[in-house]
């Protein structure tokens, strides 16, 4: 039986060592990744959120974007925003936002908007498996894990 998974940054971990391709471990392409994460723990958080139950602002917000380079850090702000407006209680939050921070600012350049897109909902994903993976390490303000948002 594999070992319960409590940190959101061994499903990055995981994903660097089973690839063959290298994509991830592309500085650019990890920010994507942790930014989908991070924009993923606010949605899930919002719908508890203590100041306005069921909200869904940053999701209908995220919905407009488009993913890519140049927008990366626009969206991590405005998640970043919604958090602390929201007073959101995200179980993992500082380590989410903090792997956003951690990886280098790549280059750019011959990375297309599609690969950022693919990273970001990649990561995006990949938090919502981890919050139902570890529904007890990682449960929303109401005591209950939020996997459909």
């Amino acid at each position: 039986m594999e070992e319960e998974k409590k940190s959101f940054s061994e499903y990055l971990q995981k994903r660097l060592d089973e690839e063959e391709t290298d994509f991830f471990k592309q500085s650019v392409i990890q920010k994507a990744y942790c930014t989908g994460a991070y924009a993923k723990a606010v949605i899930n958080s919002s719908y508890f959120s203590e100041v306005s139950k069921k909200n869904t602002t940053f999701k209908s917000w995220l919905s407009n974007q488009i993913i890519n380079y140049q927008n990366l850090d626009r969206i991590f702000e405005m998640a970043f925003r919604f958090e602390q407006k929201l007073k959101l209680k995200i179980k993992n939050d500082s380590e989410v936002r903090r792997l956003v921070h951690e990886v280098p600012v790549g280059k750019s350049a011959g990375i297309s908007s599609a690969k950022i897109s693919f990273a970001f909902v990649a990561g995006f994903d990949d938090y919502g498996k981890f919050t139902k993976d570890n529904q007890s390490e990682a449960v929303t303000g109401e005591g209950e894990s939020d996997n459909n948002l």
